[in-house]
């Protein structure tokens, strides 16, 4: 084989990893695509050992930090031991490293009155969570893939909620100019991280080889679960990230320019994740009332209501905030450290106060009519739910901007 041979064959296997890197993290993926891998990630996440949440996760910190400085009094796990907080720092990680690889990552900084806006919807999402017995996806994704009521009822109020809160920020455009209290000009730059582009795939490698180890170090101190949902935790922030998916996006797009797509990847991921769910409790491989909230009718659908509200103001839902955060989004930081305070201690007053338990009960639809019933009806309402973000994607008639 002569050395041009060599250079040549060389030169292919280079060009073929530079078209392999781009075709992955050059540009996004179909969003269809998140809620295809997502939903197949929730069911191996729940066979694994429970399904995905994000507000239990996010509520420890806050629970942790209260405790800490004296002002709840609970038994709380460290965050870094606790298996749901876990998860969601494997996100931030992940997200961190899709937009390191795919040459995204940025700080970006947001004006005041955005700062403010992540504030308040972070603080609407903790009580909304707290209300709901979960967020987005423990309160309406998991708790609908478990077959419980309660993620129906969410369901309706996160629609609800969507609607309520973009009615409020077309009143803010209409009513505060731009010119009006804390709308300051966010400096406009190429990189503001302190790496080029061409160094934001390596450090994105490095951090992702430095993980590996990291799960093994919790195998090796006999926490063998939390290194697991570390693991996914990083699935979970690479998929998202990589593919935009965004529960928001679902809900509130249709009400806003028609657009279903987001709707339709959520619909996607629910149909996966509720037939896994189902093989997996119908088989007793999974007990029957993991993901069950009690929280139905009044908690999921108020809370619902709150959350979406909440969601609409700070641009992030519970796990759609977690992985913008990781890819640097000043915004999104307030509104996760605020959902993370508002939610211990709302969850702690209502706990206290005695009114957590008068926020709804468990109601598993298998209990009320089969199993093949309730895994149909599920669908069945995903499928309304498709139909309806088509006919409006088409017609326009619910949208209201």
């Amino acid at each position: 084989m002569t050395s041009d041979t060599i250079a040549e064959d060389s030169d292919s296997i280079s060009a073929a990893f530079r078209n392999g890197y781009e075709r992955v993290f050059g540009k996004q993926w179909p969003i269809w695509v998140g809620g295809l891998m997502l939903g197949i990630g929730n069911v191996f996440l729940f066979a694994f050992d429970r399904p995905w949440t994000v507000s239990n996760g996010v509520r420890n910190w806050g629970d942790w930090i209260f405790n800490e400085i004296g002002v709840i009094q609970i038994n709380v796990l460290p965050p870094n031991l606790f298996s749901s907080s876990v998860l969601c720092f494997g996100m931030i990680i992940g997200a961190l490293v899709a937009a390191l690889l795919g040459r995204q990552f940025q700080i970006r900084m947001a004006p005041a009155r955005e700062l403010f806006k992540g504030l308040f919807g972070g603080a609407l999402m903790g009580i909304g969570a707290a209300l709901a017995f979960g967020c987005n996806i423990g309160g309406f994704f998991s708790a609908i893939s478990a077959l419980s009521m309660a993620g129906v009822a969410m369901m309706f109020g996160l629609g609800i909620g969507a609607f309520v809160g973009l009615k409020l920020l077309v009143w803010e455009i209409e009513y505060l100019p731009a010119t009006s209290w804390g709308a300051q000009k966010v400096p406009k730059t190429d990189n503001t991280s302190g790496l080029s582009s061409n160094a934001q795939p390596i450090a994105g490698f490095l951090i992702l080889l430095l993980s590996i180890p990291l799960i093994l170090t919790y195998d090796a101190y006999d926490y063998p679960i939390s290194g697991g949902f570390l693991l996914f935790g990083l699935f979970i922030g690479i998929v998202m990230q990589r593919s935009r998916f965004c529960f928001v996006r679902a809900f509130r797009d249709p009400f806003m320019t028609g657009d279903a797509e987001a709707t339709k990847a959520v619909v996607l991921a629910v149909i996966i994740s509720v037939t896994g769910f189902t093989i997996l409790k119908w088989t007793d491989l999974r007990s029957w009332d993991v993901a069950v909230q009690p929280g139905f009718w009044i908690g999921s659908l108020l809370g619902g209501i709150i959350f979406g509200i909440g969601m609409s103001f700070s641009g992030g839902c519970a796990s759609g905030t977690i992985w913008r955060a990781g890819e640097g989004q000043v915004k999104l930081w307030v509104t996760l450290f605020t959902f993370a305070f508002s939610t211990s201690y709302f969850r702690d007053w209502l706990v206290s106060s005695g009114l957590r338990s008068r926020l709804g009960e468990e109601l598993f639809l298998p209990d009320i009519i089969g199993w093949k019933m309730a895994l149909i009806i599920v669908i069945a309402i995903m499928f309304l739910w498709y139909l309806l973000a088509v006919w409006n994607g088409i017609s326009k008639k619910l949208v209201v901007v």
